[in-house]
C-alpha cells in the first residue's frame, strides 16, 4: 500500500512540474512579444525614413528660396544638408539598415540615393562660398534623390505594414496556445484534484479501517484467553496482555521493559532461548520462531515451572524485528491427558484381562466339554434303550449349543481385537445344514416341535466359502427358534439367487414363537440383549448369538435381516454370497473335505494329550473303530515314541507341558526320523485363528478345535487313510529286487542287509555335512560306491538323485554340499520309513 501511494505521489508531482515548465515556456515567449510590441522599434525607424523625405524636402526648400542677388546664406544651407546627410546615414546603418536587409528594391533605391548624395557633399565640400552654379547643382541633385527618397518613405511604410501583420498573428497564436495550456493546464488540475480527493477519500478510509483494526485488535488482544506476549530484539517486552497478568502473575506495570530471559523463561532453558533468538536474528531460519506450536515449559512470579504451549511469530519493521508469542497455561490440560492415559491403560488392561480371562476360560471349558462329547459319542457306540439314546441326543445337542456359546465369546474377542480371520474352503452345504438339523432336532422333539428342512434343487451343490462360520450362525439362529418356540414348527428353507459365477445363499429360518414388536428388531442384534413380556418372561434374547452371527455374516460379505409381529411368530434370513466350487481349489480347513470312506486296514496312531480324561476318551474312540493306538503325554514324549516306529496318523495337542505341540511338530518335520512325514492333526482347546497360522507354519497337516466329534474323527482318519494309501502306492510295496532277495535270502537276511546300506549311508552324509573332506574324485567314487548299493536294494529314488550328484562332481568342484545333504536325508528316510512298513506288512501277511 505504502508502495503505491508513493507511485501516485511520484506521477501527480511530475505532471504538476511538466504543466507548470510548458506555461512558464509560453509565458516567456508570450512576453517576448508583448515586449517587441512596447517598444515600437518598427515605428522609429518607420518615423526616420520619414525624416528623410522631409528633411531632403527642407533642404530643397531651402535651396530653391535662395535670393537672386547672388549672396547664399551658406550657414542654413549647410545645416538642412547636414541633416538630410545624417537621416540619410541612419537609413543606411542600424535598426533602419536591418529594416530593408533582404529586400532588393529598397537595397538599389537605398543605393542611388547614396550615389547622389555623395555627389552633393562633393559640391558642398568644394572651397570657398557658395555660388549661384553650386546652389543650382545642389539643388538639382536635390529634385533627383526625392523620388528615390520618397520611393524609400513608401517602401518602408508598407514593410512596416506587413510586418504589424504578421507580428499580430504571431501574437493572437501565442495568445491561442496560451490560453489552451493554461485550459489543459485547469483541466488537469481538475483531474489531479479529483485523484487527490478520491486518495483522500481512500487514505481516511483507510486509516478508519486502520484505527476500527487497531482498536479490534486491541480488543481481542485484551480478551483473548491466551497470554499474548511482545518483544523486540533485545528481549525486552513491549507489549503484554491481560491473560498474560493471569497466566505469569505479572502486572503489565511491573513487566514492560523487563525481558523474557529474566522473567518467563526457566534457567535451565535460558542458553538456548538466547542461541535460538540469536540464531534467528542471523539467519532467519525458522525453528521456534515461525515453527509452530510447541509445548515448553515457563515460569510463574513465584517461582513455579509449569507447561505452555507456545507460537512465536516474527514481524520486521523500520525499529527492527518484534516477536510475538502466544501462550497457552496447559497446566490443567495435561493432567487431563495423564488421566485419560491412565484410563486408557486401565481400560487396556482390563480389556486384556477380559480376554485373557476369555482365553483361559474357553480353554478350561472345552477340556471338560471335550470328554463330555467324547464319553457321549462314546456311549452312543454301545447299546442304549430308547429312553437312553433320548437323553444322550439331547446331552450331545446341549453340548453343542454350549461349545457354540463357547465360541461366540472368543468371537468377540477376536473381532475387537482385529484377529477374526475367515478360512473359506469347499464344502457341500446340503451335507452341512443336514448335520447342523441333525444335532439340534433332539432338542426340538423334546419340546415337541416339528422341525422341517426344505433345500432348493440347485442348492444341492458344493460351494467355496467358510462353512464353518456358516454353521456357527446357522446353529445359533436354528438353537434360537427352538429355544424362543414353545409349540408349533421351526422351518428351514434354504434357496439362492444365481449369477455367472456367483450364489446368494438364503438361508430362511421360520419359527411360531412369541414374535417381536417392529421397534425392537434392531435391538435383539446388540450384545447381551433380552426382551422381556410385561409379565416378566423373557421373550427373546440371548445375550451374545445373534449380535456375533450378524457381525460374522457381515464379515462374510452378508447380512442377517429379521421378519416378524407379536404373536405371529419370527423369520431369519441369512444371506451369504458362496463361490461355485468349480471356481476356485479346494483347501484345507477345520472341517475335512475328503469324503469319509471305508478304512480296511489298521491304522497306526500317535494321541498326544496332557489331559488324561481327553487322552483316554480319544484313544477309546480310536480303538474302538478298530486302529493301534499309542499315547503320549506332552511333546518330548512324542518325540521319543516317533523315534521307535512310523505312524500313519498323530493327534497333537497344542498347549501342553515339558513341549508343546507346536515345537515337538517342526521337531518332528525338521529331523530325519521315519515320521517327517507323517499326517498331523493339531488339537486345541483355545481359538482356532489363535494357532491355526502356527499350526501351518509349524509343518501340521491340519488343525481342529477341540472338542473332536466322532463324525470328525471319522473324516479325519478317511483323510489320513487315503495319504497312506497314497504313499503306501508309491513305498510300501517291496521293490522287485528286494522281494527277489527276500526270496532267495530270506527276510530277515535282507533286512539286516538293508539296515546295514542305510547306517553306511548315514556316514556318507555325516563327512558330506562336515568340512567336505571329499576332493571332485573322491566324491565321485563315494557317490558311485552308493549308487550301486541303492540299486541293489532297489533305492531307486535315492539311486537317480545319486546319479545326478555323481554327474555334477565329474564336471566340477561343488561348492556346497549342504542342499544335497538335506535332500538326500529326507530320500533315505521316506526310503528307509517305506521299507520298514513293506516288510513290517509282508511279516504281517
Amino acid at each position: 500500500m505504502k508502495t503505491r501511494l508513493r507511485g501516485y505521489r511520484t506521477v501527480i508531482i511530475a505532471g504538476i512540474g511538466l504543466l507548470f515548465l510548458l506555461l512558464m515556456i509560453m509565458g516567456f515567449g508570450l512576453y517576448s512579444q508583448l515586449s517587441d510590441l512596447a517598444t515600437a522599434d518598427d515605428d522609429n525607424t518607420q518615423w526616420s525614413i520619414s525624416q528623410l523625405d522631409i528633411e531632403f524636402a527642407n533642404l530643397q526648400v531651402a535651396l530653391s528660396q535662395q535670393p537672386d542677388s547672388g549672396v547664399y546664406n551658406d550657414r542654413d544651407i549647410n545645416l538642412r544638408f547636414d541633416i538630410a546627410l545624417s537621416r540619410l546615414g541612419i537609413l543606411t546603418s542600424g535598426r533602419s539598415a536591418a529594416f530593408f536587409a533582404g529586400n532588393d528594391s529598397a537595397q538599389m533605391l537605398i543605393a542611388s540615393i547614396t550615389e547622389l548624395a555623395d555627389e552633393a557633399i562633393a559640391v558642398v565640400e568644394e572651397p570657398g562660398a557658395l555660388t549661384a552654379t553650386r546652389v543650382q547643382n545642389l539643388l538639382e541633385l536635390t529634385l533627383d534623390i526625392r523620388p528615390d527618397v520618397r520611393k524609400v518613405a513608401l517602401l518602408g511604410v508598407d514593410i512596416h505594414a506587413e510586418r504589424s501583420i504578421a507580428q499580430r498573428a504571431a501574437f493572437s497564436r501565442q495568445l491561442i496556445r496560451t490560453g489552451s495550456a493554461a485550459i489543459l493546464l485547469m483541466i488537469l488540475m481538475g483531474g489531479l484534484m479529483l485523484l487527490l480527493d478520491r486518495l483522500l477519500v481512500r487514505a481516511a478510509r483507510r486509516d478508519a479501517e486502520l484505527l476500527t483494526s487497531s482498536k479490534l485488535l486491541k480488543s481481542t488482544i485484551s480478551a483473548s484467553l491466551d497470554a499474548i506476549v511482545t518483544s523486540n530484539e533485545a528481549g525486552e517486552i513491549i507489549e503484554y496482555n491481560a491473560a498474560a497478568e493471569d497466566v505469569f502473575g505479572w502486572t503489565r506495570d511491573e513487566i514492560i521493559g523487563l525481558t523474557m530471559k529474566e522473567t518467563f523463561i526457566p534457567e535451565h532453558m535460558r542458553e538456548a532461548h538466547h542461541a535460538g533468538m540469536n540464531r534467528f536474528l542471523a539467519t532467519g531460519v525458522p525453528r521456534v520462531v515461525g515453527g509452530g506450536r510447541v509445548e515448553l515449559s515457563a515460569l510463574r512470579k513465584t517461582g513455579e515451572e509449569f507447561p505452555v504451549a507456545l507460537n512465536i511469530t516474527s514481524v520486521a519493521d523500520e525499529n527492527g524485528t518484534k516477536f510475538i508469542a502466544y501462550i497457552q497455561d496447559i497446566s490443567e490440560r495435561k493432567i487431563n491427558e495423564q488421566k485419560l492415559i491412565d484410563a486408557r491403560d486401565r481400560a487396556e488392561q482390563t480389556d486384556k484381562a477380559k480376554s485373557q480371562f476369555l482365553t483361559v476360560m474357553s480353554h478350561e471349558m472345552r477340556t471338560p466339554l471335550n470328554g463330555i462329547m467324547g464319553v457321549l459319542d462314546l456311549l452312543r457306540t454301545t447299546e442304549l434303550t430308547e429312553q437312553q439314546d433320548r437323553y444322550s441326543r439331547i446331552a450331545a445337542a446341549s453340548s453343542e449349543i454350549l461349545l457354540g456359546h463357547i465360541n461366540e465369546a472368543l468371537d468377540v474377542t477376536r473381532i475387537e481385537t482385529g484377529s477374526f480371520h475367515l478360512t473359506p474352503q469347499n464344502f457341500d452345504l446340503e451335507s452341512l445344514i443336514t448335520s447342523v438339523v441333525e444335532v439340534l432336532e433332539p432338542l426340538a422333539r423334546e419340546k415337541q416341535l416339528v422341525m422341517s428342512l426344505r433345500i432348493d434343487n440347485a442348492m444341492r451343490s458344493r460351494f467355496y466359502g467358510d462353512s464353518n462360520r456358516i454353521r456357527q450362525i446357522l446353529t445359533n439362529l436354528v438353537g434360537n427358534a427352538i429355544k424362543f418356540t414353545d409349540n408349533g414348527n421351526v422351518t428351514i428353507d434354504v434357496t439362492g439367487i444365481h449369477a455367472a459365477s456367483e450364489t446368494s445363499l438364503r438361508i430362511s429360518i421360520e419359527d411360531t414363537g412369541a414374535g417381536i414388536d417392529a421397534t425392537q428388531h434392531e435391538q435383539i442384534f446388540e450384545n447381551f440383549v433380552a426382551l422381556a413380556h410385561s409379565e416378566g418372561r423373557q421373550s427373546r434374547g440371548d445375550g451374545l448369538g445373534l449380535s456375533i452371527s450378524r457381525r460374522i455374516a457381515r464379515q462374510l460379505g452378508g447380512d442377517i435381516s429379521v421378519q416378524s409381529e407379536v404373536n405371529m411368530g419370527s423369520i431369519f434370513t441369512l444371506a451369504v454370497p458362496l463361490k461355485r466350487q468349480d471356481m476356485r481349489r479346494k483347501s484345507v480347513a477345520n472341517t475335512p473335505q475328503t469324503e469319509p470312506h471305508n478304512i480296511t486296514h489298521t491304522m497306526h496312531i500317535l494321541v498326544v494329550e496332557d489331559n488324561d480324561i481327553n487322552r483316554s476318551v480319544l484313544c477309546d474312540l480310536l480303538k474302538g473303530l478298530g486302529h493301534s493306538v499309542t499315547e503320549a503325554i506332552n511333546g518330548a514324549d512324542c518325540l521319543e515314541q516317533a523315534k521307535k516306529r512310523p505312524f500313519d496318523l498323530i493327534f497333537m495337542d497344542i498347549s501342553m507341558p515339558v513341549m508343546d505341540g507346536i515345537e515337538a511338530t517342526q521337531r518332528l518335520r525338521t529331523g530325519n526320523g521315519p515320521n517327517m512325514r507323517t499326517h498331523i492333526v493339531g488339537l486345541t482347546a483355545h481359538g482356532y485363528e489363535e494357532y491355526r497360522e502356527k499350526g501351518n507354519q509349524a509343518g501340521m497337516s491340519r488343525f481342529h478345535t477341540k472338542p473332536i466329534r466322532l463324525a470328525s474323527l471319522r473324516a479325519i482318519l478317511s483323510e489320513a487313510a487315503t495319504e497312506v494309501s497314497k504313499n503306501e502306492s508309491s513305498s510300501a510295496i517291496l521293490p522287485s529286487e528286494l522281494a527277489e532277495l527276500c526270496t532267495m535270502l530270506g527276510k530277515d537276511k535282507v533286512e539286516a542287509n538293508v539296515d546295514m546300506f542305510f547306517d553306511e549311508f548315514q556316514s556318507f552324509l555325516a563327512e558330506m555335512r562336515t568340512a567336505t573332506p571329499f576332493d571332485d574324485v573322491a566324491l565321485e567314487d563315494a557317490t558311485h560306491k552308493q549308487i550301486g548299493a541303492a540299486s541293489l536294494l532297489g533305492q531307486h529314488e535315492l539311486a537317480t538323485r545319486l546319479s545326478d550328484l555323481e554327474d555334477i562332481a565329474r564336471q566340477g568342484p561343488v561348492k556346497d554340499l549342504g542342499p544335497w545333504a538335506s535332500e538326500l536325508v529326507e530320500i533315505a528316510t521316506r526310503s528307509q520309513a517305506a521299507f520298514t512298513t513293506a516288510i513290517a506288512d509282508s511279516t504281517s501277511e
